[in-house]
């Protein structure tokens, strides 16, 4: 028998007192690489590199039988470089990081990903964090959720649940330190 509707008054209300946007890059970026790969795939390509904003899905290979060679940005606020290289074969590559997208409030650079324990910016985070993974969405959420419990959890994290990611930290002098856990990206232990 259904339960009768009843309306239930809210404890808590909200207020928009300032200006607010919300930003769905989290995962919806490399959603819509995996729907534009799915779109090419339904009208017969067989080989693509397709992306969005950085976010990278290859299916097949080149023309020449290679797989397909895209660039790991350095985590650089001035300028576009590369940081490395990879290969890739029907895989997928996201990178979250802090330096595209971020405000400068009262002098201090805050990052455009939100600490969910904190309701505010993240505070301290890796320069930036790569996954590979199968599906972009995949690759795209991981990066991001790798990037807001930070390298060590991460790390951890990671090594546990056989992920490919590439943590690049940044130190006091704004010098570069990466570690890499999994076929692709494996370096060094942490220095």
């Amino acid at each position: 028998m259904p339960r009768p509707f009843v309306k239930r008054q809210l404890a808590q209300r909200v207020r928009k007192t300032a200006p607010v946007t919300l930003d769905q890059n989290g995962i919806a970026t490399g959603y819509g690489v995996d729907r534009l790969a799915a779109v090419l795939q339904m009208y017969g390509i067989d080989a693509a590199l397709v992306g969005i904003d950085g976010e990278m899905r290859s299916f097949g290979v080149q023309p020449d039988r290679e797989a397909w060679a895209i660039a790991i940005e350095a985590p650089n606020t001035k300028r576009r470089v590369p940081l490395s290289m990879l290969a890739l074969h029907d895989a997928t590559v996201a990178t979250s990081g802090d330096y595209r997208r971020w405000v400068n409030l009262h002098g201090r650079r805050l990052s455009h990903t939100m600490d969910p324990a904190k309701g505010a910016p993240l505070q301290s985070s890796p320069a930036s964090v790569t996954v590979v993974a199968p599906t972009c969405v995949e690759a795209d959420a991981w990066a991001t959720a790798l990037m807001v419990v930070g390298a060590q959890v991460g790390d951890d994290f990671a090594q546990r649940n056989g992920l490919q990611a590439l943590f690049v930290l940044r130190d006091e002098t704004g010098s570069l330190q990466t570690h890499g856990l999994g076929i692709f990206f494996a370096t060094q232990p942490w220095q």
